[in-house]
């Protein structure tokens, strides 16, 4: 899985062309696509602007990928917050049959954010409630404790600080705590549907409430 989320600077560089000649040499791959920037603090017409603009890269990726025939799936990711926002998404899900999303949670914590697990749960609801998709995963949300209350369509984590402080070892990095680490996440997502989780690598109605 290779994530399109990286710092602001770094995204306004990347040109499509530039993430086309990526995913023709990491086929097969699945693609989280980012571009532009979003933050709540934004006039709504910008937020607008920026959905369009979001939803516009993916779904011109998307025939790209189509068109060159590349072994590629992409999953969206959140340019908003609001069950308003995500329902600019609906089309753009329609037209190619997206299941599955990736929602950026790094902006929830640290700085002046605080712990805002509470508010990033009610977003997370809200673009289920608009989508209805099958598969939700969080980028930059490992920490066991925070994984419990997801709504039960969230399914999988990824961050790199938790997992790194656990698999660290005066050697470096050890595969042989990896297990133990994603064992213990996959058990706190599960609780939040009550069944067996799917393998955080694994992923392939009724909404939620608002």
């Amino acid at each position: 899985m290779i994530l399109g989320t990286e710092h602001d600077e770094y995204v306004n560089r990347r040109t499509f062309q530039d993430v086309v000649d990526l995913l023709e040499v990491a086929q097969p791959a699945i693609y989280v696509p980012d571009v532009v920037y979003s933050y709540n603090w934004m006039d709504e017409e910008i937020q607008e602007y920026a959905i369009e603009a979001y939803t516009g890269h993916v779904r011109d990726l998307q025939k790209e990928i189509i068109k060159q025939d590349f072994d590629v799936r992409l999953i969206p990711t959140n340019k908003g917050w609001k069950y308003e926002h995500f329902t600019e998404y609906q089309e753009l899900f329609d037209e190619f049959d997206y299941e599955e999303f990736a929602f950026y949670a790094v902006q929830y914590t640290g700085w002046d954010a605080g712990n805002a697990i509470n508010v990033l749960r009610s977003h997370v609801r809200n673009s289920i409630a608009a989508l209805d998709m099958e598969d939700v995963f969080l980028i930059g949300r490992l920490a066991e404790d925070d994984l419990l209350d997801f709504a039960p369509r969230v399914r999988g984590a990824t961050g790199l600080r938790q997992w790194t402080d656990d698999c660290s070892t005066e050697d470096g990095l050890s595969q042989g705590l990896w297990p133990e680490f994603q064992e213990g996440r996959e058990a706190k997502l599960s609780v939040n549907d009550g069944q067996e989780q799917r393998p955080m690598n694994e992923f392939g109605g009724r909404k939620e409430d608002n």
